[in-house]
């Protein structure tokens, strides 16, 4: 018996594997950085809450608006709320509900943040952190349909 007629009876769990750890890695990316907009200070001196959040963004508007065609207001805006929309949205891709769609609004995500940093004087990152993150989230799509250990992949095996 060959590999490949093996491979094929028995089925395998690769791309159900790969798809739940770029699922994963996703989620988590988006959900730290989210977390990341509420810290201030580091080490023992680090704290998390609600004023940390304008103290951290609203430098990186100016410096956005100072440094990009963008008006205030849409900076303003950007800062205001992209700590808010990276937490839930790092949560749902990392659970797996209406997995293609969290895909979607991560990679949409990511797109917006890459907007954000290619406003600022330094946007080295862009390419490096912003376009590798993309690409990631465009191979958990490809794999999507293998969606065995995600919130969607329970629903579907108990309908069947």
């Amino acid at each position: 018996m060959s590999d490949s007629t093996s491979s094929k009876c028995c089925g395998s769990l690769s791309y159900d594997f790969a798809h739940v750890l770029l699922r994963l890695w996703v989620g988590m990316r988006l959900f730290m950085a989210g977390l990341d907009k509420f810290r201030w200070g580091n080490g023992p001196t680090v704290s998390f809450g609600l004023d940390n959040y304008a103290k951290k963004t609203g430098p990186l508007a100016k410096l956005m608006t100072d440094n990009s065609f963008m008006p205030q207001w849409a900076c303003d805006a950007f800062a205001a709320t992209i700590g808010y929309i990276l937490i839930p949205v790092g949560i749902w891709v990392a659970v797996g509900i209406f997995t293609e769609f969290g895909l979607l609004a991560a990679g949409l995500v990511f797109l917006s943040l890459g907007l954000g940093l290619a406003a600022l004087p330094d946007d080295t990152e862009v390419v490096s952190n912003i376009g590798l993150s993309i690409l990631i989230v465009a191979a958990a799509l490809v794999t999507s349909k293998a969606k065995t250990f995600s919130i969607d992949g329970l629903l579907s095996r108990k309908k069947a």
